[in-house]
């Protein structure tokens, strides 16, 4: 009986066993099954990483996994800087954001003495029920938002991790950039929730190794760091972040080496990092996607005008492209705010309203490779750095004349002879500043980008050439050609795409990110003066007869360069449409001759603003992907977001005003207005006469006037505009005035 009983049990045990055993498999092979068909990011954070180091090792033969990736640049502006602790929590945070020193401690509770544990009670006065072995936590959330409180950011520490809790997905992180003398852990910003905990990593000292010939003695322990992001993979984790610091470690003691140990020791640890980053990416399952960041740049980067940081992603069975994204709508150009968006994107989580950047897209069409990319690279670097060189001159240039020409107009006696020889090169001179705007577009169409001191020869002697050939023609026909040469090559060159104008010196600039994409201020100044000097001067060559002509003309020229400022693929410039919508409500009353009266201007205005209206909320009915900041705008406006507005007006006025008291653009501009008061004063009555035969010429004038005051108050950057748009005014004024005194003299 006893032996019946015996084999009983171990019969039970070993059906207990085997189902054991087979629940298990079942779990296990469900549990990896799940893993591959879950989307999933890694996220490979560097601090100092250039894109030279990321081209040495693309070149090199070692990593063919990298012609795989998709390239790519970032600009790093945050809400102050361009340091690491403002950069990342940006990226964290999906909008430009204020960080802190405090921003680099975190700390996991199994460190030394429980000391984030405590850490965290003390500066929170609580400690979170939901706590695990491997959590690591960031004490100072406070210190974080209230930085961006007081600076007005919208920004939201802790969103990203916040938004993955909610929708039931885990997320983890590894790795740090202390060095001997300083902590610094900031991958933990884009894993934790809002009260700063991220539900498992590894941040401390367990994550480095000790290397006796290394400066510091500590590197990164990639065998640690490999081993759990493989088992958190395997898990289903479906954010993995890796601090991999060893840059910003080696950097600490570059003053104390020598340059060419320094350059072997960085080269080493690129290749190390990019071998241990490739190990993974070979190991990718197909709906998983690795994205290494450069998330800081060297010092000698930033001195050297070189600001953009390096993003390559891969993604499992598609090869090669250059990333691009909405909010630049350049290819191989990104920005920091669009990080954690494409992570939510990718993970299929609707973004928060508080994110403003768009997720990350990868263009792969034939027009575009990773050749074109490099160069594309080096091109914008080259544009920013050297942008000075060649702006400064022209503006400074365009000071002297319009002040050393109305001073000549002053000149009596002996000084007179002098004034009758030079009265041809000033009229060169005055022909050759607006002819600048034109020339320095072209400019881009130039293979390659000259030197600086090349470029203003090239630019000084082409201009030259073109404003004594235009001297020679009637006063009328001259500014005819000036004017459509300033406002023709801008409009075409923008409906076919705006690659003269992306490039170009007077252009907007991806490095500093106040603009990625349309028709920027500068060249908004210059259509607004140029295409209302050209409709004066056909009105002159023309004479009344035509009246009724031009002012159609000008309403449909108008219509079209508002629709033009309006569409995303082209202008996009919400202050466009309003300086042209204003510029035209006034240009129809100066050009018809009509007296204001008050029900006419108030019909006029209805429509201008109805117009503005309209053209607004056609800009918000295209999809969220094409829409560009004005349909975004709209969207926060009919939302009921007036935080968000608010902080849009504010940026916008603090950086005009910031502009007028810094910017060499506003030095032209005051003295635009100065020399315009003093002939209005001084030289009244033949100022006065300029208005015969006909009055477009002074109507033209007064309605660019009109139309630079409303860019200078409805723009961020409105004194660039009105700077220059004012010029197409004045310049035609000095240049009359000139040749006049000579023919009276």
């Amino acid at each position: 009986m006893e032996k019946e009983r015996s084999g009983l049990g171990k019969k039970t045990i070993l059906v207990v066993g085997f189902c054991s055993f087979f629940l298990a498999s079942c779990l296990c092979f469900a549990t990896n099954v799940l893993s591959q068909n879950r989307s999933s990011v890694m996220l490979f954070l560097v601090p100092e990483l250039t894109r030279e180091d990321v081209r040495e090792a693309y070149d090199s033969q070692r990593f063919p996994f990298l012609k795989q990736a998709a390239l790519g640049e970032l600009n790093i502006r945050s809400a102050l800087s361009l340091k690491d602790i403002h950069n990342v929590l940006t990226i964290s945070a999906g909008t430009r954001a204020a960080g802190s020193e405090w921003g680099r401690h975190a700390y996991g509770i199994h460190g030394r003495n429980g000391e984030g544990i405590a850490l965290y009670r003390q500066y929170t006065g609580e400690i979170p029920p939901t706590l695990r072995n491997g959590s690591v936590l960031f004490p100072y959330m406070a210190v974080l938002r209230r930085s961006n409180e007081q600076k007005n950011t919208g920004a939201v520490p802790g969103l990203v991790g916040e938004t993955l809790e909610r929708h039931g997905i885990s997320r983890a992180v590894i790795g740090n950039s202390d060095t001997n003398s300083q902590i610094s852990r900031l991958a933990a910003l884009i894993t934790m929730n809002q009260k700063g905990i991220t539900p498992e990593g590894w941040v401390g000292e367990e994550t480095l190794i000790r290397h006796a010939f290394f400066p510091g003695e500590r590197k990164t322990d990639y065998s640690f760091m490999y081993y759990h992001m493989a088992r958190w993979k395997a898990r289903g984790v479906g954010l993995i972040v890796a601090e991999l610091g060893d840059l910003r470690r080696l950097g600490k003691y570059e003053s104390v080496l020598d340059t060419e140990r320094y350059a072997l020791l960085r080269k080493q640890i690129v290749h190390e990092m990019i071998g241990f980053v490739g190990k993974l990416v070979a190991e990718a399952e197909p709906r998983q996607r690795l994205l290494l960041v450069s998330a800081s740049l060297p010092d000698s980067e930033i001195v050297a005008k070189k600001r953009m940081a390096s993003v390559l992603l891969w993604e499992a069975g598609r090869y090669g492209g250059v990333i691009t994204s909405g909010t630049t709508r350049q290819p191989g150009i990104a920005a920091n705010i669009d990080i954690a968006p494409s992570v939510l994107s990718w993970l299929g989580i609707q973004l928060p309203p508080e994110m403003k950047g768009l997720p990350l897209r990868v263009d792969r069409s034939r027009s575009v490779s990773h050749d074109s990319f490099w160069r594309t690279a080096e091109l914008v670097d080259a544009i920013y750095a050297t942008r000075p060189f060649v702006l400064y001159p022209y503006i400074v240039f365009s000071i002297i004349v319009i002040l050393v020409v109305p001073a000549s107009l002053f000149l009596r006696g002996k000084a007179e002879e002098i004034k009758r020889k030079a009265t041809p090169a000033l009229q060169c001179c005055l022909l050759f500043v607006l002819l600048m705007p034109c020339l320095l577009l072209f400019l881009s169409a130039l293979p390659y980008l000259p030197s600086p001191l090349l470029t203003v020869l090239l630019l000084g002697g082409v201009g030259s050439c073109l404003a004594y050939i235009l001297r020679k023609t009637s006063f009328g026909l001259c500014f005819l050609c000036v004017g459509l040469a300033g406002w023709l090559p801008v409009l075409a060159d923008g409906l076919l795409g705006g690659e003269l104008i992306r490039r170009s010196y007077l252009g907007y600039d991806p490095v500093i990110g106040a603009r990625y994409y349309g028709i920027g201020n500068e060249y908004m100044g210059v259509m607004l003066g140029s295409v209302v000097l050209s409709l004066a001067m056909w009105g002159e060559l023309r004479g009344k007869q035509r009246r009724g002509f031009l002012i159609a003309t000008m309403l449909v020229l108008f219509a079209i360069l508002i629709l033009y400022m309006a569409w995303p693929a082209g202008g996009s410039k919400a202050g466009g449409i309003l300086v042209f919508l204003a510029a035209l409500v006034y240009g129809v009353f100066a050009f018809s001759g009509c007296s204001m009266r008050i029900w006419r201007v108030v019909l006029v205005v209805t429509i201008g603003l109805a117009a503005a209206c309209l053209v607004f909320w056609l800009n918000y009915q295209f999809a969220a992907q094409e829409q560009s900041h004005i349909g975004r705008a709209v969207g926060e406006l009919l939302g009921g977001n007036w935080a968000e507005i608010g902080r849009i007006i504010e940026r916008k006025v603090t950086m005009n005003w910031r502009l007028i008291l810094t910017s060499i653009w506003s030095k032209l501009f005051i003295a635009g207005l100065t020399v315009s008061l003093l002939l209005l004063y001084w030289k009244r009555e033949k100022v006065k006469q300029l208005a015969s035969p006909s009055s477009f010429f002074i109507a033209g004038v007064k309605t660019i006037a009109f139309g630079s005051f409303v860019a200078l108050f409805t723009n961020d950057s409105g004194i660039i505009a009105a700077a220059l748009a004012m010029l197409y005014a004045l310049v035609p004024i000095l240049y009359v005035l000139l040749r006049n005194e000579n023919t009276v003299d």
